[in-house]
């Protein structure tokens, strides 16, 4: 999951819609859903003014209605600046020839090409002036939305850059000039400062006047020591769109349309590039961080950072990006970090990073009633938990959730509409929450310093429940402006000389990251029932505390279950020093034997308030045994808005095929359907038309999995198409034990592949069948590693008349995706145009692009990691599968036959045989397909077996 346009790193979903009348509020980013109105309305001053807002995402645009100044008329954007390298522009020297006055650059072939000067300040006695010179060339754009920045009709042009400085000038007194119109002078040019001196920006030419509604912003930074400078800009528009929910001031030059904070300023700092695709980089993520506590520092002013973006994880709070977060935070307690939950809910644990950071405040998303009226018509009772937002699980995240649905700031080469859906969404609101809470404390003591634990923990502890909602989905809920206020003023006495900034939280779960994590989660057909889930705390130092204070801390904590089925001996648990607790857990069996999912929270109270929370999961999954051949029907159910119905199915063993089948039951109507399909470790597969229609004529919806079926507990969950309708719906589920030895064959030859296989039905009733298979074209397979700084893996592929697509299989391990922020596999033709930009959202990407007759394309893997190691090897196991147009078919026969019957416990020998001669195997391929065993009569596909001859 990611949050950026153009990539993965951002899903986000898009949809016009007209605005409302301002009599009837700007409901399409809803101030009411935690109060926000109401709190403004008492407290106009405590509107965000004295708290910065950094945005780290793809670019802020400083120029669009919104984004242009505060209420009392400051500059809103205070800072821009860009970690990506996208607008980098190297200079070089250049000198002003003494007989004609001009600049002189020299072409390719060595031609003198002459520039005018523009006209600047005299040069003192005794100094002298330098010149630079460089392009920014509209190629950089390849990959984006607009690729034509100046509108005349070609996307090659190359803007000369002059950079001039005198002997001794830092970066601050240097100036920079873009030949913004390409007719060779700089004498009609604006001299540009680094944007936080003078918030100098500009905007390409465009000769046609009907597009200077759409130009791109840029500003600059000069950096006279690298003979560089750096173009800032929002390709990508996300990162302008959550700049506006933040802190937007009359968005759309609209009176009273306002983001959660619109008294705070921005920084706008950039991690996307939109040269790969929109992903983050090595060390974007920690310069920009860095950046962040640098400037609240050196201005002594609040910062809250904001970073929408996220990708699932499997060990989650310990990828190296958590781990990074963490370290920097508890360096700097007064530095607030917002991260969205991501989009790949509603299926449990599929929160992932960076916001399973510990210090991290994660955000899941909402509908509010407000917004889901005005814009799609819907009859909400309250706000509801959107179906994307993740869930946790292993982790006890998110900590609360906000609107996630919302108008906002655009640029304004944006044409697809100015409402966007996402937990990208949800983030910059809570940012601008935080920053309420900030500004109320200073408007009554200026000088109040206000820890980023207390903020986040005033927030929490003021919000209120959702009805079928667990902490799963919610965390503490949604925040409630007005009383998260008030919780700050009673936090600022308590805390006023707390030492403690967090508690660190570890208990047994053998699905976290060395079967440890911070929640209780039991996903199986086993859960502790006679030994106790403990539970092991331990203080977080603020990093100016010493030793003698750890030595002297002492906390006691009342402890209280919310939860009957999870009890708990201890009245009383407490800290002293640097030495941790114990809390010792029971789960009463005789009340969890009902299937489904079962959230038990412990609470530990300090002072009337509740200091941290003890999340325990245990999920009863259905099963499936020999007395019902593996088939089970659930009939009579119903789908209740956007509240999960959650069925968990345990796969049997050796279980070769998973089928499910959802139904509209005889003679009702339904739109109910499955949100995603989730597996053992909370990966999601969005692959099918995902609900009914019976009114479309859609009754049934049918999806398999064959050999991506896992052992383990697999996530069913089914949602009504819209939050305010309740339908009717009916589920089967269906195994097959088909087992096949080998499970994937490698041996038979190249040039014409053939051999046998040995099927077994493992379950107690014969199952019908009919054989069949393909080779579908060949695969380059390379085992690989990012090495050192170099992270980019290219591929050349040759193609001829026979194959019409890639398919693309790119796969890390755990550890080693852990490792990194984003990787972006962009797909270019022999002209380096994209024909397909994607990303990882997990260890494992994989895509099917059409070539479109291209005759050779280059695949490349484009890695960002947390942290830049020129030692780096992180391995990568690379598949591209060139694939026929028309496959070649594979005899698939037992005893003559195509059609036979699995009879149970028999072992049957089947002969398999492609049925032409493969030629011309281009080279390091090798031969790729598969046979697969549908049950005659349904379809169902009962076993896949891969081929990959030597693989």
């Amino acid at each position: 999951m990611r949050m950026f346009v153009a990539s993965a790193l951002m899903i986000v979903l898009a949809a016009t819609v007209g605005l409302a009348q301002e009599h009837m509020g700007w409901t399409q980013l809803s101030l009411s859903a935690c109060q926000v109105d109401d709190f403004l309305r008492a407290n106009p001053q405590s509107d965000g003014r004295g708290v910065v807002i950094a945005v780290l995402d793809t670019g802020v645009d400083p120029s669009i209605p919104g984004l242009t100044h505060t209420p009392d008329g400051a500059v809103k954007v205070v800072d821009l600046q860009d970690f990506t390298g996208d607008g980098d522009v190297e200079l070089h020297w250049v000198r002003i020839d003494a007989d004609s006055g001009n600049l002189i650059e020299y072409d390719d072939d060595g031609a003198p090409i002459e520039y005018t000067p523009p006209t600047v300040p005299p040069t003192p006695a005794g100094e002298e002036r330098r010149w630079w010179f460089g392009y920014f060339r509209e190629a950089k754009f390849a990959n984006a939305d607009l690729t034509d920045l100046n509108d005349n009709g070609t996307t090659d042009d190359e803007f000369p850059v002059l950079m001039t400085a005198l002997t001794g000038d830092g970066d601050d007194q240097a100036l920079a000039f873009v030949d913004t119109d390409l007719d060779r002078s700089f004498a009609n040019e604006k001299p540009l400062r680094n944007y936080k001196l003078n918030y100098d920006t500009f905007t390409l030419h465009r000769e046609q006047p009907e597009m200077q509604i759409r130009p791109m912003t840029f500003s600059v930074n000069i950096f006279i020591r690298q003979s560089k400078v750096v173009f800032c800009f929002d390709e990508g528009a996300h990162g302008t769109h959550v700049a506006g929910i933040a802190a937007g001031c009359e968005i759309n030059n609209q009176p009273g349309f306002n983001g959660v904070a619109p008294g705070a300023k921005l920084i706008g700092l950039k991690i996307g590039k939109g040269a790969a695709g929109g992903i983050s980089i090595t060390d974007s993520m920690k310069e920009a961080l860095n950046y962040a506590a640098r400037y609240a520092r050196e201005h002594n002013v609040p910062v809250v950072c904001n970073l929408s973006y996220g990708v699932e994880s499997e060990i989650e709070g310990n990828s190296d990006v958590d781990k990074l977060l963490d370290d920097v935070l508890e360096e700097n307690p007064y530095l607030v970090f917002c991260s969205s939950a991501g989009n790949s809910g509603p299926g449990l644990s599929s929160v992932g990073t960076p916001a399973a950071a510990s210090q991290c405040f994660t955000i899941g998303a909402l509908m509010a009633s407000d917004t889901g009226r005005d814009v799609a018509g819907w009859s909400q009772d309250d706000a509801v938990v959107t179906t994307f937002s993740s869930r946790g699980g292993e982790m006890a995240k998110p900590d609360i959730v906000t609107p996630g649905w919302s108008t906002s700031t655009v640029p304004r080469h944006v044409t697809h509409g100015d409402f966007w859906a996402g937990t990208s969404m949800a983030s910059p609101y809570a940012a601008g929450l935080c920053a309420l809470v900030i500004s109320d404390v200073l408007q009554h003591d200026p000088q109040a310093k206000v820890r980023a634990c207390d903020v986040k923990r005033a927030l929490c502890l003021s919000a209120r429940t959702l009805a079928g909602m667990t902490p799963l989905d919610m965390g503490y809920g949604v925040p409630q402006m007005p009383r998260a206020a008030e919780l700050m003023k009673k936090l600022q006495t308590m805390v006023a000389n707390d030492p403690v900034i967090g508690y660190d939280i570890s208990t047994e779960c053998l699905s976290g990251y060395k079967s440890r994590s911070t929640a209780a989660y039991w996903r199986g057909l086993w859960f502790p029932t006679e030994d106790r889930q403990t539970f092991t705390i331990s203080p977080v130092f603020a990093p100016t505390t010493d030793q003698a204070t750890h030595t002297a801390f002492v906390r006691k904590f009342e402890l209280r279950s919310l939860s009957p089925w999870c009890q708990i001996e201890q009245e009383t648990v407490y800290l002293r020093s640097e030495q941790n607790a114990r809390v010792f857990v029971t789960y009463d069996p005789e009340q969890l034997r009902e299937p489904g999912l079962h959230v038990g929270v412990v609470e530990a109270l300090h002072e009337g308030l509740v200091a941290f929370r003890l999340i325990n999961t245990i999920i009863v999954p259905e099963e499936f045994t020999r007395p019902d051949n593996f088939t089970r029907w659930f009939k009579g159910q119903t789908a209740d808005g956007w509240v999960p119905d959650r069925w968990f199915v345990a796969v049997p063993p050796g279980a070769s095929a998973m089928h499910l089948l959802l139904r509209a039951p005889e003679g009702l109507d339904s739109e109910a359907g499955f949100a995603s399909i989730y597996d053992p470790w909370g990966h999601e597969y969005p692959r099918w038309p995902a609900r009914l229609d019976t009114q479309a004529g859609r009754t049934e919806i049918e999806c398999s999995f064959s050999d991506d079926l896992v052992p383990g507990v697999w996530e069913l969950p089914v949602v009504a198409n819209r939050p305010d309708k309740t339908w009717p719906y009916d589920l089967r589920v269906r195994f097959f034990g088909l087992q096949a030895e080998p499970s994937m064959l490698t041996d038979g030859g190249a040039t014409r592949p053939s051999g046998d296989l040995t099927v077994t039905n493992m379950f107690p009733d014969p199952v019908p069948v009919r054989a069949s298979g393909a080779i579908e074209g060949f695969r380059k397979h390379d085992e690989t590693n990012f090495r050192g700084l170099k992270d980019t893996l290219s591929y050349p592929i040759s193609l001829d008349g026979r194959f019409n697509r890639l398919r693309i299989r790119l796969e890390m391990a755990p550890e080693a995706y852990a490792t990194t922020t984003d990787i972006a596999v962009i797909v270019k033709d022999a002209s380096g145009e994209p024909l397909s930009t994607g990303a990882f959202d997990w260890r494992v990407f994989e895509d099917t692009v059409s070539t479109r007759g291209n005759g050779s394309v280059t695949v490349e893997i484009i890695g960002g990691f947390a942290v830049s190691d020129d030692k780096r090897e992180t391995p990568i196991t690379v598949d591209i599968d060139q694939l026929f147009s028309s496959p070649v078919s594979v005899s698939t026969e037992y005893d003559g036959s195509s059609s036979f019957v699995c009879v149970p416990g028999i072992p049957i020998l089947i002969e398999w045989s492609a049925r032409e001669s493969l030629d011309d195997i281009p080279g390091g391929t090798r031969p790729v397909g598969y046979l697969e065993f549908e049950e005659r009569g349904t379809d169902d596909v009962a076993l896949r077996v891969p081929i990959d001859i030597g693989g």
